[in-house]
Formats: structure tokens, sequence, C-alpha cells
């Protein structure tokens, strides 16, 4: 029997198109089938890059006893969450009210309405066929108690929705943000590793880059030290691919020494600006190879043939997890037999990990070296590193998901262009003008931003709206062609008819036409910013250039209704608490044609100050004017007294 994926543009959904399971694509057909044979459905979730989901698709889907069983009592529903993000988010809300956590696989049940009455993660088969048979069960001989269960679920989410756009507002104390910020950041610090203490480990750059904007402001050396060395030691563990370049998703330890190897472009793209940030004020040149190292790994592993780039690679290779990247220690030494290096990356005969070795060196040989010797070390490995990555390429490859979405895209656009900032290299600017040359296109051929780029795949969200708005703005700057800059305006009104409602501060996730059992407020930042913080940093940039008031008086709407929420959880907040310091502290400066405006960025860059350098429009050819925040002060025409007021 062959099921309704094969024409399915979704490498994921591909992946399942050989199931013995029915599955449908999202879609009205496996609704309206649910209805008329009155069946729940089974919602499972993940992406291509998912090891578990992987591991359940061998165990559970392909087995045709399991498929059997679902195929009898529900209608099945297979959903790429990088394709379809609203229904992945609004489903792991309900998993997580009912069992208080999530991740994917995620396997929900639903109502042949769409609401939820039950769901988990990761199922075995003998666990998940005692699940189907049960509910199926349940749900013929009890639909009343079914059905409560769902309007329970459903009346909790949408309670929470109410309480946070409709909640009473406290006015918040920028101090006493920052103050939560640092107490929260020093009582979860790993002192012996980096970063937040527990395992998994994430490198979660949203948290470290809004500490890093607090740390600058209040030059707390003691914070840029600890952030300095978490960046350290994520690019000497095994979560570092240290022949190939990259991140992957996390480490399933404490101490980043073993990865979950998939890597995702999203990690890479906002890991990028950090390091060479840090890379740059600390004069780190371990830190500022990373930068090379992933830049090149994102330009030679990821870039699809369009100039955009994929989604994600695969962790498994030949149905291993790690394969691709582990070294069996014969292996290593037939190219590197220098005792020195094979010490260095912690390679032992009997493995390191599973009877293989997973790439790592100590932080503390980085951290106990100086400048000089660390570069003498980079350069000795380099030739080394590349007949490693030559005898890798022989390998298997793991799968990569060669879909290209908006938002992930536009990310890593604007991440480009704020490393282009640091380093001043062409290399940067160039693949980011070609992303964002290529998403202008599709705009202006569709009139919207599209979730998928390379494919049809609906409507974009408010993810894809608002980096593909800020990559727009971040054009502008760095150009000073305005046609930029109203592209960036024209999506970000854009946005605002589609995901705005009147009465609600916070804009909806989804469309506000599309129909799904409840609404959701991408809030809270994840392993990616707060879609909602994005288009208060947007609408605060393009308030500013604009002189928009109601763009302005929108961001601070936003950030009051966001306020006790950043004092309570700051940590989580990290893109917020952001925004929030760039309205009181981002600095402009506006420049006469006149001016030199790479003399200005270079003598700005000598006191680590990233302004947004902008074109004068109403002024004197040679006048700078210089604003922080809301703030401006008298024009000046020299450029070291306008870098002096940056720096006050």
């Amino acid at each position: 029997m062959q099921n309704h994926l094969h024409k399915a543009d979704s490498l994921y959904l591909k992946q399942h198109a050989d199931n013995p399971v029915n599955w449908y694509p999202w879609c009205n057909e496996a609704f309206e089938k649910a209805q008329e044979q009155n069946k729940p459905i089974i919602v499972s979730i993940g992406y291509a890059a998912c090891h578990w989901c992987h591991v359940m698709a061998h165990q559970v889907f392909e087995d045709p006893k399991a498929a059997q069983l679902m195929n009898q009592h529900f209608i099945a529903i297979k959903v790429d969450r990088e394709e379809k993000p609203e229904i992945d988010q609004i489903y792991m809300d309900a998993v997580q009210m009912i069992t208080g956590s999530g991740g994917w696989p995620l396997n929900v049940f639903l109502l042949p309405n769409g609401k939820p009455f039950y769901g988990g993660t990761y199922f075995p088969k003998a666990e998940w066929m005692s699940l189907i048979e049960r509910l199926a069960m349940t749900f013929k001989q009890q639909p009343d108690l079914v059905r409560k269960t769902a309007d329970e679920i459903q009346g909790k989410l949408n309670r929470n929705e109410q309480i946070l756009q409709k909640g009473q507002m406290a006015s918040s104390d920028y101090e006493q943000i920052t103050s939560q910020l640092l107490k929260q950041w020093k009582a979860n610090y790993d002192t012996e590793n980096g970063g937040g203490k527990g395992a998994p480990k994430f490198p979660m750059p949203v948290k470290l880059n809004g500490l890093l904007s607090i740390t600058l402001s209040q030059h707390n050396q003691a914070v840029m030290d600890q952030i300095g060395y978490t960046l350290i030691s994520m690019a000497s563990g095994g979560i570092y691919d240290h022949v190939g370049g990259g991140f992957a998703r996390y480490s399933v330890d404490k101490s980043w020494d073993v990865p979950h190897f998939e890597k995702m472009l999203y990690d890479n793209a906002q890991l990028l600006p950090l390091y060479a940030k840090v890379g740059y004020i600390t004069n780190h040149p371990f830190l500022q190879n990373v930068v090379d190292e992933t830049f090149d790994f994102l330009t030679h592993e990821m870039k699809r043939t369009d100039g955009l780039f994929a989604t994600a690679i695969d962790a498994d290779s030949e149905g291993e997890e790690g394969k691709f990247y582990t070294w069996k220690y014969d292996e290593f030494t037939e190219i590197v037999q220098d005792s020195k290096w094979i010490d260095h990356f912690h390679v032992q005969p009997e493995g390191n990990w599973e009877k293989t070795n997973v790439l790592r060196i100590d932080p503390e040989k980085i951290t106990a070296l100086d400048s000089h010797t660390i570069k003498n070390q980079i350069d000795a490995l380099k030739p080394l590193k590349k007949q490693l990555f030559d005898q890798r390429a022989r390998r298997v490859r793991p799968v990569r998901d060669d879909k290209a979405i908006a938002a992930w895209n536009a990310l890593l656009a604007g991440a480009l262009l704020d490393t282009y900032k640091i380093t001043r290299s062409a290399a940067h600017f160039d693949q980011a003008k070609g992303i964002a040359v290529f998403i202008a296109k599709i705009w202006r051929e569709k009139s919207y931003i599209p979730r998928i780029l390379n494919y049809h795949a609906g409507h974009g969200m408010l993810d894809d709206y608002a980096f593909s708005a800020n990559a727009f703005y971040k054009m502008y700057v760095h150009t000073h062609n305005r046609e930029w800059l109203t592209l960036s305006d024209e999506i970000f009104q854009q946005a605002l008819e589609l995901f705005k409602s009147a009465e609600q501060d916070l804009l909806n996730y989804y469309p506000l036409n599309q129909q799904l059992f409840t609404k959701k407020t991408d809030w809270i930042d994840t392993v990616m910013p707060s879609s909602n913080a994005m288009m208060a940093q947007v609408g605060f940039s393009l308030g500013y250039v604009l002189e928009n008031g109601e763009y302005l008086a929108l961001v601070q709407q936003m950030l009051k209704r966001m306020g006790s929420l950043m004092v309570q959880h700051p940590l989580m907040l990290g893109s917020w608490i952001d925004v929030y310091h760039q309205t009181k502290e981002k600095p402009f400066v506006s420049i006469g044609k006149q001016v030199d405006k790479e003399a200005l960025l270079n003598e700005c860059l000598k006191f680590n100050l990233w302004p947004d350098v902008l074109p004068l429009t109403n002024g004197k050819k040679d006048s700078i004017i210089v604003c922080k925040g809301n703030t401006c002060f008298e024009p000046v025409k020299d450029i070291e007294q306008a870098v002096a007021l940056l720096r006050k």
C-alpha cells in the first residue's frame, strides 16, 4: 500500500513515504476522512536530522503490525516541524501541558476537529502498540471523556494566551532586569565547563548575546571572562567539529565532550557573530579561528547551488549516530603520527566514546597559552586538519536536508552582516547579500514571504517575516541603498497586518486567518530568538530611521507587556533584554556625504563600538550626528569627536 507522502517536497516526509502506515501530510483531506469515519488522529511531528525520529521510524512506523493497528484505529498525519512550525508549536505546548516535557519525535492524538487529548515523544514499539489500543478503545467507549479532556487542554492553552496578552502589565525597571539577569547567570553558571549547569548542554547563543550586551554596557569584566571561557569550552569540546568546522546541536554531557551530532543552520548562524565579537574584544586567536572555520563549514557544507543555505545535516550515516565524525585510533594515527597531537585531541586506542573517538581538546590547554603560541598551534594544525578532512570526505556522508527556510536563511544573512561589522571581510558581506537578494526576489514575485524558499510550502510565519525585515534593514545600514530600507518596512508592515490583532500587544505566530485550535504567541527564546522580540528590534530601528512614532510606540508597548516576565525569567529572554538595551543605548550615527564612512567604522572598532552608520538625509555634507537609544547629540564634524560621544 502506498501512503500519501510520495509527492511531498519535504525530505522528512519523503523518508516516511514507504512506511506501511497510511500517512497523510497535514491537509484538509486527512481531517475530512477523520470526520467521515469518526476516527481520532495521530499527528507525528519530527525533522530530517532528528536521531530519535529515525529510531522510532525504524522500530515502529516501518513495522507492519504497528502500522496495521494505527491504520485500523486512526488517521495518521506526518508533519515536518521545520516546514510547518506553527503545527509543531501549538501541539508541543499541548504535550508539555499533558506530560510536563516535550521533544521530538512529537506524537499527538487528536479529535477529528484537531483538538489534542493525549501526546508524548518517543515510544518504543511495545509501549506504542499498547497505547494505540488503549486510546482507540477509550475514544470508542468513552467519547465524552475524551472530548472533555480535549476541551480542558484547549481551555488551559487559551487561558495562558489570554494571561500573556491581556494580563495586567507591570512597568519594569531596566536596572532591575539587568540585575536579575546577572544574578540568575551567576547562580546557573558552570564554573568548571562554562555555560549553564547540567546536561544535556545547548550552546544557546540567544542567551549569551543578551548577556553580552549588558556586560559590555556595564564593563563587567568578570562576566565577560565567563562568556569568553564558555565559548572556548564549547569550541574545545566534541560539540565542535575540529576537522570540518561548525557546531552540533548540543552535547549529551555537561562538559561539551560528546555531541548529538546533527548540525543545524540556526546554531551556526548565531554563533558566528558571537564568536567574532568576543574574539575581537578579547583579541583571542582561538575564537577568531572558530569564526573562520565555521564560516567555511557553512559555505562548503550548508550552501546550496542557488546561494541559499540548507536546513541541517543529519546525525546518522550508515545507520549509526556520529559515524561520519568519529575516528578509530588506527585510522586517526595513520594520518596524525605525532603523539602531541594525538593527546591534544584525546584520541585513545580503546576510544573515548563507544569504542571510537570524538575529537576534543582540554579548554585549559587554550586558556593557558598566549596569543602567539595559539596562532602557531592553529598554523601547525591546518595541514593535519586538511588531511583528516580529505580522508573523512571518502566516508558515506550524513544526509543533508536541503530545504531553505526563509527565517533561517534571513537569520544567517543578518548574522553574517553582524560578523562583517566586526571582521570587515567582504566574503561575509557577499554571502549575506546573496541571501538577501534571493529573498527580495521572492518577495517581489509573490508579494509575501513564504516559509520555504526553494519549493512551495505555504505562507511564512512570524519568524520568516521578522528575520527577513531585520536582514533587509541591516543591508540598508551597510549599503545606504534605500531600496533595502523600503523592503524592510514593507515586510514589517505586512507582518503587522497578518499577525497582529488590534486588541493585543504581541503578534500571533501564524497568520490570524489560519484556523487552528488555539492561538500561539512566540514570546520566549528557544534556540532562536523570539520572533516577537525580533519584530520589536526591527520596529525600533525602523522607527528611528523612518521617524515613525507608531513603530516606536508599539515597541514600548511590547516591552511593557514583557516587563514582569523579563524580571522573572531574564535568562530565557535574552532577545527581549537585548531589545530593551537597544532602546536605551543602541548607537546610530548619521553621516553627510563628505564623511569617510570606513574611517569612522575603523575608529569605532578601536573602542569596540559597532554603531548603525546611516546616511544623513537632512543636514550638512560634512556633519555627523550621534544618537544613543532615544537621545541625540549636537552635530559634529570630526570623527574623533563622534566616537567620543559614542563612548559617553
